[in-house]
């Protein structure tokens, strides 16, 4: 936050997408922008009057900014991880789901469009990179899933059979039991 000012590509390759510089990069932006807007709203309602602490619930712009230092957190998370692992299938693994991650951020929040830090033209390349991303990571689904460790009681039946589970024969009436017509 405290380096020079990142400046975006005009034109957002899949390689360009994918790295974590421009990952990086994107997110402070944001948050950095963000920051000096909530300091200049707090400091224009204060001369107004009003306490700091009121005013800081009054913000919608205290909102964007929690989350948007919250996305740079579980990026930056995702990045130590990565750091930590030598190179193989888990940390290509990790740098799919971590480009999942912030690309489907970037394609979601109507924010990067609307001031600018993304052009429309590079929002439908980040979708169409999010389509190659899930496709790419398809094959690795259960795997990925099975990884986090969740009983199977405590998942739905859509992660099993929805078709058996909501069959015809689960919902037959007890015995002695009339059916509503």
């Amino acid at each position: 936050m405290n380096k020079s000012c990142p400046v975006v590509p005009s034109q957002l390759t899949s390689t360009t997408l994918r790295s974590s510089q421009f990952q990086t990069d994107i997110f402070c932006l944001r948050e950095r922008d963000l920051l000096i807007n909530f300091a200049a709203e707090i400091s224009q309602l204060q001369a107004q009057g009003l306490s700091r602490e009121y005013a800081l619930l009054q913000l919608s712009t205290c909102k964007r900014l929690r989350r948007a230092f919250s996305d740079r957190a579980i990026l930056q998370t995702f990045l130590d991880a990565e750091a930590a692992v030598s190179s193989g299938p888990l940390k290509s693994m990790l740098t799919l789901l971590r480009s999942m991650h912030v690309l489907i951020i970037l394609e979601e929040d109507a924010s990067f469009l609307r001031y600018g830090y993304l052009s429309p033209d590079n929002a439908a390349g980040i979708r169409k990179e999010v389509t190659i991303l899930r496709s790419e990571l398809q094959p690795h689904a259960l795997a990925l899933v099975s990884s986090f460790g969740i009983p199977d009681a405590f998942l739905s039946p859509i992660a099993f059979n929805w078709i058996d589970a909501n069959s015809w024969s689960l919902v037959q009436p007890q015995q002695g039991a009339t059916v509503p017509l």
